[in-house]
């Protein structure tokens, strides 16, 4: 039971990657936002699971999530133009166009942290904790300040 849900969350991680880099350069931005969260939210669940024991430990699923997340992150200050605040099914708070500088040093500690648990690649669920800690951080962080509660 354990590998199907594995094989699962890891298709609907590469599903919402592949979505995010072909929407990457689309018209769409909230669409194209939108496909990134779901994407990191994949990869952060699969992360989670494996840091707590729940889903056995992969160093290579890891290593994929923590990739997926960092160029989620490294792309995604871009999906925010003037104007893409209004109209669409979107959770982005206005707080991202009125801080823009803020919102951009937020996802930018984001890329960083990833880019830096990529290079520790953590071997085993105990070194994947801490790791998981900093980018959740980032998350939680993030979301508190740039992000309407539904």
């Amino acid at each position: 039971m354990q590998k199907l849900v594995v094989a699962t969350v890891a298709a609907a991680l590469v599903s919402g990657s592949l979505a995010f880099a072909a929407s990457h350069g689309g018209a769409d931005p909230i669409a194209t936002r939108k496909n990134g969260m779901q994407a990191n939210g994949l990869a952060i669940g699969l992360l989670a699971g494996m840091a707590k024991g729940d889903v056995p430990f992969n160093d290579k699923q890891a290593l994929a999530a923590l990739k997926t997340m960092n160029f989620v992150f490294a792309n995604f200050g871009q999906h925010f133009p003037e104007g893409s605040d209004m109209g669409g099914n979107t959770t982005a708070s206005p707080k991202i166009w009125q801080d823009m500088a803020g919102f951009t040093a937020a996802v930018d500690k984001a890329t960083m942290d990833t880019a830096a648990a990529i290079e520790a690649a953590p071997a085993s669920a105990e070194a994947l904790g801490p790791i998981l800690g900093s980018v959740g951080g980032n998350c939680k962080s993030c979301h508190e300040t740039y992000r309407v509660k539904g």
